[in-house]
C-alpha cells in the first residue's frame, strides 16, 4: 500500500474515533442525568453521625423529591430533632424550618456552605445536583473504571470549595466520589456514593458517606 493511501486511512480512522469521544462537559451532563433520573421519589433514611472521638448518634429522616429541583428533607427522630426540615426549590431558593422556634428561615446564597443540623451535609450538598450548568470541567485522568474530572464553580458564592474532583463510572457515568479542595489545593471533604443498585431502571446509591478531614467528622446516610 502506498504512503498517501495509508495516510488517508489513518486520518479516517482517527477522525472517526474522535467523533465518538465525549467532552468533559458531556461526561458531567451524563452524570447529572443518571443521578437525577428518578424524577419523583420518597425515601426513608437513617443518618449516622460519627464524632472525632468515635461516638455515634442516629437520626431518622424522610426525603421527598419532585422533578430535579424540588426536594424536602425532614428529621423524624430523635425527639429533639424531629420536624427540622430543609426545602430546596428552583432558582436556588432554600428554606430551613426549626420547629422549636416555629420559624421558617430562607437560606441566603452566601451561607449555602454551612452544615445542615449538625450533619456533614451542607445546604449546597442537599440541593439539586446540576453540576454541568454550574461548573467548568476538565478531564484530569482516566482510570480503569472511572473518568476523573476537575470541576470549577462558575459562581463561588456559598461554596466551601475552590474546585472538585469528581469520579464518574465509565459504564454508567454515575458520580461515585467527589473530593472537595480548598484554596491551598488540599482535600478537606470527601463524598462517596456506595452500594449502588439499579432499581426500576434507575441507578440508586443505598449509602451516602461524607467525611470532613478538618474536624475528623463523618455522616453516613443509608436507605
Amino acid at each position: 500500500m502506498n504512503k498517501p493511501i495509508f495516510s488517508l486511512i489513518l486520518m479516517a480512522l482517527f477522525s472517526g474515533s474522535s467523533c465518538y469521544a465525549l467532552t468533559p462537559q458531556e461526561i458531567v451532563k451524563k452524570g447529572d442525568d443518571v443521578l437525577n433520573s428518578p424524577k419523583d421519589a420518597f425515601v426513608l433514611n437513617t443518618m449516622e453521625i460519627i464524632e472525632k472521638n468515635g461516638s455515634l448518634s442516629i437520626r431518622e429522616s424522610e426525603m421527598y423529591q419532585k422533578g430535579t429541583e424540588m426536594r424536602l428533607i425532614r428529621f423524624l427522630a430523635p425527639a429533639d430533632q424531629r420536624g427540622i426540615a430543609f426545602l430546596s426549590l428552583p432558582n436556588d431558593t432554600m428554606y430551613l424550618y426549626l420547629p422549636a422556634f416555629h420559624k421558617i428561615r430562607q437560606i441566603a446564597s452566601h451561607i449555602k456552605n454551612q452544615n445542615f443540623a449538625g450533619t456533614d451535609f451542607t445546604y449546597d450538598d442537599l440541593s439539586s445536583f446540576e453540576l454541568a450548568e454550574t461548573h467548568d470541567s476538565a478531564l484530569i485522568r482516566e482510570e480503569q473504571e472511572h473518568y476523573v474530572l476537575k470541576l470549577t464553580p462558575l459562581d463561588r458564592r456559598g461554596k466551601d470549595y475552590e474546585y472538585l474532583y469528581v469520579f464518574y463510572q465509565k459504564d454508567t457515568f454515575y458520580p461515585v466520589k467527589i473530593e472537595y479542595y480548598d484554596r491551598s489545593q488540599t482535600v478537606f471533604k470527601v463524598l462517596e456514593r456506595k452500594d449502588i443498585k439499579k432499581i426500576k431502571g434507575h441507578w440508586i446509591s443505598m449509602a451516602l458517606e461524607v467525611r470532613n478531614m478538618k474536624n475528623e467528622h463523618a455522616t453516613i446516610s443509608r436507605v
